[in-house]
C-alpha cells in the first residue's frame, strides 16, 4: 500500500514541479528583460530652465512690490511679492539668472525658483509663513498715489492663459487692467497712457488704471461708474 500510495503522489507532486520550475525560469528571463534601473536624479538633471538670460529690470507691482524680472530679451519672469526681499537679495540688473518654472499662454514664466549664475544664489518660490499677516487691501490702498503715465508701448503683459492685462512703456513704466478692458489695438510701439492708483519707487512706476487711452488728452474709464 505505501508503494502504490507513494506512486500516486509521483506524478501531481513531479508536475508541480515542472510549472514551478516553468515560473521561476520565466521570472527570471522577465528580470533580466528589464531595462537596467535610471541613474538617481541630480538637481542639476531633474528639469532644464524654462528660461536664462540677463535681468533688465525689476519688476514691481501697483503697491510697488518687485514682483518679477523682465529680462533683456523681453521674457517676463513671475514671482510672488512676498518674495520681493529674497528676490532682491539674490537678483540685480545686469546679471545672468537660470529660471525655473512653467512657460504661461503669453509667453511669460511662472518662476520656481531663480538661480544667479555668477554666484549659484537660488531663491525659491515659497507660500508666506505660517502665521504672516498682511495689511488687508483697503488698508494697503491708503498708501496708493494718483499716478499718470504716457509713452510708447514696450511690451505687451498677459496672464496665465495669453490674456491682455497690463503694458509696459519704453521708459520702463508699468501699467496694469482688467483683461477683458485691454483695447484691441495694443501693441508694441503704439502710443499708450493711463492714470490710476500707484507707485512710484526706485526701481520705476507701476500702477493701476482707471483710464486709459492712446494720450492723456483722450483717455477713457476702464471701470463703469458707481451708480
Amino acid at each position: 500500500m505505501l508503494s502504490s500510495h507513494s506512486f500516486a503522489l509521483s506524478a501531481p507532486v513531479a508536475a508541480v514541479g515542472r510549472a514551478f520550475a516553468l515560473v521561476i525560469s520565466l521570472s527570471a528571463a522577465d528580470v533580466w528583460a528589464l531595462p537596467p534601473a535610471p541613474a538617481p536624479l541630480t538637481a542639476a538633471t531633474e528639469q532644464s530652465p524654462a528660461t536664462q538670460g540677463e535681468v533688465g529690470r525689476m519688476l514691481i507691482n501697483p503697491y510697488g512690490e518687485v514682483d518679477g524680472l523682465r529680462l533683456v530679451d523681453g521674457t517676463i519672469v513671475k514671482f510672488p511679492p512676498h518674495m520681493a526681499a529674497e528676490l532682491t537679495a539674490a537678483v540685480k540688473p545686469g546679471q545672468m539668472v537660470r529660471v525655473f518654472g512653467r512657460r504661461e499662454g503669453g509667453g511669460g514664466v511662472e518662476a520656481d525658483s531663480i538661480v544667479n549664475v555668477a554666484t549659484a544664489q537660488t531663491v525659491f518660490n515659497q507660500p508666506p509663513l505660517a502665521g504672516a499677516r498682511r495689511l488687508p487691501p483697503h488698508l494697503r490702498a491708503q498708501s496708493l498715489q494718483t499716478q499718470k503715465v504716457a509713452g510708447r508701448i514696450d511690451a505687451v503683459l498677459t496672464g496665465p492663459r495669453g490674456e491682455v492685462n497690463g503694458v509696459i512703456l519704453a521708459d520702463g513704466s508699468m501699467v496694469r487692467f482688467p483683461p477683458d478692458s485691454a483695447p484691441p489695438s495694443l501693441q508694441p510701439g503704439a502710443p499708450f497712457a493711463a492714470s490710476g492708483l500707484g507707485t512710484r519707487n526706485a526701481y520705476g512706476t507701476s500702477l493701476e488704471a482707471v483710464r486709459i487711452g492712446s494720450s492723456l488728452s483722450a483717455l477713457q474709464p476702464v471701470y463703469d461708474p458707481v451708480p
